[in-house]
């Protein structure tokens, strides 16, 4: 489904002017969305999370580390495959008002791509530069999305997401240095015209949601507060969007429909990609690819 399309459907959690404002402004921000009930369950799947990182019995890159992780002092940037790890976690994405924002958003026919936490742990978690979530999985049109929920009070202190409004209207900037090197990161030439003067930190108390759209400019700045910045994050795709890679995380429920029906066709978007290196390999995290290259 094109914009249009998507807008010809009756939202059932968000009005009219929020899912404007998606497509206007390339992001959705709602303050305290989850109850704390909810938040509460969320950070109990993240403490399991953690536990399970000391005995680790899941693909090789289902645990991301910081320098000075230890199993007795666990200090993590990632944590993949959660969908798999618990099954709670599962359950949250298929069937949650996360899942109904995004099929308002997408169109009423929804894919789970993935989930994995991301930590910003105290006093050093990782900066996270300038990058467009579309160059990482292109698909064949830009009806993808991520969903960040936070688990803790988010304040400026604690390097929350940055996003430049509008910016995914723009073009699809290069992700690879000058040589041909994947960096995982736009070039600091390209970040001069790209309006990251205009950046908006997304800041906001526990059970916080934010959506951002595939193309839009983002990154956040080093958590050198004494707090973490624990957040979940989820991406759904339009059914009609189909993927050119292989996907980084493939989960048991990669792909599977969580709202509406198989459409039966692929929707395609005129625009210019460049493609990601070939992840059917092996994948880290976007903390350790743009680490690679500083």
């Amino acid at each position: 489904m094109v914009p249009e399309q998507v807008f010809a459907n009756t939202p059932t959690v968000l009005r009219p002017d929020q899912r404007a404002h998606f497509y206007d402004e390339g992001y959705l921000a709602i303050p305290a969305l989850l109850d704390k009930k909810t938040v509460g369950e969320l950070r109990a799947i993240m403490q399991r999370s953690i536990e399970s990182s000391a005995d680790p019995k899941g693909p090789d890159n289902q645990f991301d580390f910081e320098a000075g992780h230890s199993p007795e002092s666990p200090k993590l940037r990632r944590v993949a495959y959660v969908d798999d790890l618990d099954s709670e976690c599962w359950r949250f994405c298929a069937d949650s008002i996360i899942a109904d924002i995004a099929a308002d958003l997408l169109g009423p026919n929804l894919r789970f791509r993935e989930v994995f936490i991301n930590f910003k742990w105290a006093g050093g978690g990782a900066e996270v530069k300038w990058h467009q979530d579309i160059v990482f999985y292109p698909h064949t049109n830009t009806r993808t999305c991520q969903f960040l929920i936070a688990l803790e009070d988010i304040s400026l202190e604690q390097g929350p997401l940055q996003v430049i409004p509008g910016s995914h209207k723009g073009p699809i900037f290069e992700h690879y240095d000058e040589q041909g090197n994947w960096t995982g990161a736009m070039r600091d030439s390209d970040m001069i015209t790209a309006g990251a003067e205009n950046a908006i930190a997304l800041t906001g108390p526990a059970g916080s949601m934010t959506v951002h759209h595939s193309c839009m400019i983002h990154g956040s700045d080093q958590n050198l507060s004494d707090k973490g910045r624990p957040v979940f994050v989820i991406t759904y795709t339009a059914a009609d969007a189909i993927p050119y890679t292989a996907v980084p995380y493939p989960s048991s429920h990669y792909g599977t429909l969580v709202r509406g029906v198989e459409p039966g066709y692929a929707q395609h978007e005129a625009m210019c990609v460049p493609m990601p290196p070939d992840w059917s390999g092996g994948y880290t995290s976007i903390f350790a690819h743009q680490e690679e290259r500083e």
